[in-house]
Parts: structure tokens; C-alpha cells; sequence
């Protein structure tokens, strides 16, 4: 039995996503969940099934979190280090330790790990690597999203290789529906559903006729208002981008909240939430302060051109895995996680936004070019898909249990890479056989 550590639905909280997301495709015999209680962070209005009653117990809570009796023949898997466990790494730890002298195999995934910082030679943060020292004693695996993260693992701490596996996000796959259809789907729940201000409502149905005309190119994204991800560079690339596509009108549509726990100082946020609504002229940039609920999410991401990310801080995204598997072209900064992603999902990453404006232009005005890397992707998307990505987690648990070698999984020095250029974007193709893609049921 696997028991998973981790925040879970109705908590608004991409790790508790993710986690849901991987147990959906795990035996309900198989997994548990002990995550944190609902009053200690931000809760939808979304009810729990049944049958997810039964798997998730509620029942961490700060400032002193214990573990509920187990079997020593259960795994506990830590789903992240950092983030819902406050400020301080002394919870996180001290769960661990609890772990260890009950008996049980313990496994982590670091869900952000930096590998181009410049705070220590290896690239990952210092608090990063100073947790780590104390964190791979205590486990029996460890996981990571990327190859970068595990190579900076790696060079700073040598001695635990045969305990660190990259086991890489998954991607939804989501039924295609065609842009036209998934923009009406979207402004029906925007004009109709989200709570957002009449006003903006009018404007936005003012401006329908455009949306759905074939000279406008859509720029995009939605999620939690953080400086890091740098919503606002959204709009200077859609500024970028219509100079060079004089013929076409680009529109640019943020929208997201702020995410908000116990311990948030809101008055931080101030500032990037003003610049967003300053953004807002309700002809050609819009931004909507609302959360987009995730069943709305496929519509959402098919409804743009193309999805942008250029974050400032971008280990790596869950955005990103609804985007990829709705089938909308992403495309974004070579940073990090994401970077690392977009490359090896065949994807536009450019260096600046200057670059990224080009590319978006030539693919504007290449389609054939634009079908083969939204191909490419799609191939990316099957390969790692969420139903791949939770076998894995089997995998690990059964080399545990067995005290046998970890499994290589998804690090691309066992699955190799191929590049090439081809009308200034760089693409990849993964040669070596891996898992077999999935496919829609």
C-alpha cells in the first residue's frame, strides 16, 4: 500500500491536484492518502465522492503534524518538501523521521528543484540543497521532475545516486474539440458562470466577433497570480507580436487569483494584481480575476493559439500539462523545468521574449510548420500521459518492497535525444522506445 503525503481536493493546491490526478489511474487497493486538514488552506466549494472519502484522511495539522497508524509494509511517499509545510523545514523532517522509526519505506518527490541557480555550484537553491542533506538519508527513493534536477542532485550529493529517479510530470489527454468550438465553451462560462464584474462581461461580449474571427491570433494563460510566473510579460508578447503580424489582431486573456493559506501576507500580491488590472483595456487585453475551475480547463487552453509561459522562477508547471494535453501549441521561455519540457516536447522555448514573438510570427504564418511541432507534442503528450506517469509510482513501490534497483524511468541518459533545426525552432525527438504511449479510452 502506498500512502501519499500530500494536500488533495477540495484544497486548492497544484500538489494536491497532481496527486489526484496520479491515483485516478492506481487500484483503489493500492494507495492512500494522508494529507493536511481543510481549514489549513484555501477549500473549493467542490464535494469529495464517496469513494475518495474512503482513500484520504484529513488529518495533518500545524504546528506539530503526526502520522496515523500504519503497517510497516506500507510505503509513505512525501509529495513536495516545500510549500505547504510552511516556512520552516522542521515538519517536513520531523514526518520523515517519524516514517523511518515506525519502520516504514519512505520515498519523496522534490516537485522544484532548481539546476540554474546560481546560490551553489550544483544550480539548485541553497535551501534546496541544504533540506536535500538532511532529507536522502531519511528516504529510500527520491524523485524529481526533470534531468536537469536530477543531474544538480546528483553532482551535490554523489554518494545517493542509486536513490534518485526522474520520474516526470504527466500530461492529461484531453478529447480534441476544435479552437472555434472550445472559444464558444469558454465565453459561455465567462459571460454566464464566473464571477466577474458585469461591466467586463459586457466588454467581453462586445468583443466575441473577434475572438472567433480568423485573422486573430489568441495569447494566453490562467492560473494562481504569482510573481514568479510573471503574468504580465503575457501582454508585451502580444504587443511584440501583433508589430509583426500587422494583417492579424492578437489578443491577449490572463486569468487567475491570487492563492491564498493562513500564513499569505496579501498586501505582497498587491502590486502584480494592479499592474494585471492595469493591463485590462477590454478591446485587445483582458485579464479576469477569477478561478477557472479545472473542468473548464480543457476548453480554456484549446480556446488559445498558443499558451505562453515565461516565468521567472519555472521548475516546472501542472499548467502546462493541461495546456500540452488540450492540445493547444505552448510555447515559452528556456528556463528550467519548463524548459526542459518544452525542448523535449518538440516545442518553441526561446531566450527572450523578442526571440519567442518571432517564432509565434513564423508559426502564425507557417501552418504546415505549426501541425508538425502541435504533432510532436501530442506524441510527447502520450508518452507521459497520467496513466504512464502513476504505473511508475507501482514501479518504485515494487522495487522497494523487493529491495532490488531502482528502475531508470524517465531520465533521458536511458531514453535518448535527437535534435535539429528546422525554420529557426529547435525540435526533439526521444529514439530510444520507453513506455508505450497512451491512448484515449
Amino acid at each position: 500500500m502506498i500512502y501519499f503525503v500530500s494536500t488533495f481536493p477540495p484544497i486548492i493546491c497544484g500538489i494536491g491536484a497532481y496527486m489526484r490526478y496520479i491515483s485516478e489511474h492506481i487500484p483503489r487497493s493500492q494507495w492512500r492518502v494522508i494529507s493536511f486538514g481543510l481549514d489549513e488552506f484555501a477549500a473549493s466549494d467542490e464535494a469529495l465522492t464517496p469513494d475518495f472519502k474512503a482513500q484520504v484522511n484529513y488529518c495533518l495539522s500545524f504546528p506539530h503534524p503526526t502520522l496515523p497508524s500504519l503497517s510497516e509494509n506500507d510505503l509513505l511517499w512525501f509529495q513536495h518538501a516545500f510549500g505547504m509545510w510552511g516556512n520552516v523545514n522542521d515538519h517536513f523532517l520531523g514526518l520523515l523521521e517519524e516514517a523511518k522509526r515506525r519502520g516504514n519505506k519512505v520515498a519523496a518527490s522534490f516537485h522544484s528543484i532548481h539546476f540554474q541557480s546560481e546560490e551553489t555550484p550544483s544550480g539548485m537553491n541553497r535551501k534546496e540543497e541544504d533540506l536535500l542533506r538532511e532529507t536522502l538519508p531519511l528516504v529510500d527513493a527520491l524523485t524529481v521532475f526533470t534531468d536537469g534536477a536530477y543531474r544538480a542532485v546528483l553532482e551535490a550529493f554523489p554518494g545517493y545516486a542509486e536513490k534518485i529517479v526522474v520520474l516526470r510530470h504527466g500530461v492529461h489527454l484531453y478529447p480534441k474539440v476544435s479552437p472555434h468550438e472550445a472559444r464558444k465553451r469558454l465565453f459561455s462560462y465567462l459571460v454566464n458562470q464566473a464571477e466577474i464584474t458585469l461591466s467586463k462581461k459586457r466588454e467581453l461580449s462586445k468583443a466575441e466577433a473577434f475572438f472567433h474571427s480568423r485573422d486573430t491570433i489568441l495569447l494566453g494563460n490562467y492560473g494562481f497570480i504569482t510573481s514568479d510566473k510573471d503574468p504580465l510579460q503575457l501582454f508585451e508578447l502580444g504587443r511584440l507580436v501583433q508589430d509583426k503580424l500587422p494583417r492579424h489582431r492578437v489578443i491577449t486573456l490572463f486569468a487567475g487569483i491570487i492563492q491564498r493559506n493562513k500564513n499569505m501576507k496579501i498586501e505582497t500580491k498587491i502590486p502584480i494584481l494592479e499592474a494585471l488590472r492595469s493591463n485590462h483595456d477590454g478591446r485587445k487585453d483582458f485579464f479576469f480575476e477569477v478561478y477557472i475551475p479545472e473542468d473548464i480547463f480543457p476548453m480554456a487552453f484549446r480556446a488559445l493559439d498558443f499558451t505562453v509561459f515565461w516565468c521567472n522562477n519555472a521548475t516546472q508547471s501542472g499548467r502546462l500539462a493541461h495546456a500540452q494535453g488540450s492540445g493547444s501549441l505552448v510555447v515559452g521561455r528556456n528556463i528550467e523545468g519548463i524548459g526542459e519540457t518544452l525542448k523535449l516536447s518538440g516545442l518553441p522555448a526561446a531566450e527572450s521574449l523578442a526571440e519567442l514573438a518571432k517564432t509565434v510570427a513564423d508559426l502564425v504564418l507557417e501552418p504546415g510548420l505549426k501541425k508538425e511541432i502541435d504533432d510532436q507534442s501530442w506524441q510527447y503528450a502520450q508518452r507521459y500521459c497520467f496513466a504512464n506517469q502513476a504505473k511508475k509510482h507501482l514501479a518504485i513501490e515494487n522495487a522497494l518492497a523487493k529491495g532490488i534497483d531502482l528502475p531508470a524511468l524517465d531520465c533521458t541518459d536511458v531514453v535518448k535525444v535527437r535534435d535539429w533545426k528546422w525554420g529557426g525552432i529547435y525540435k526533439y525527438e526521444i529514439v530510444s522506445k520507453g513506455e508505450e504511449p497512451c491512448t484515449l479510452q
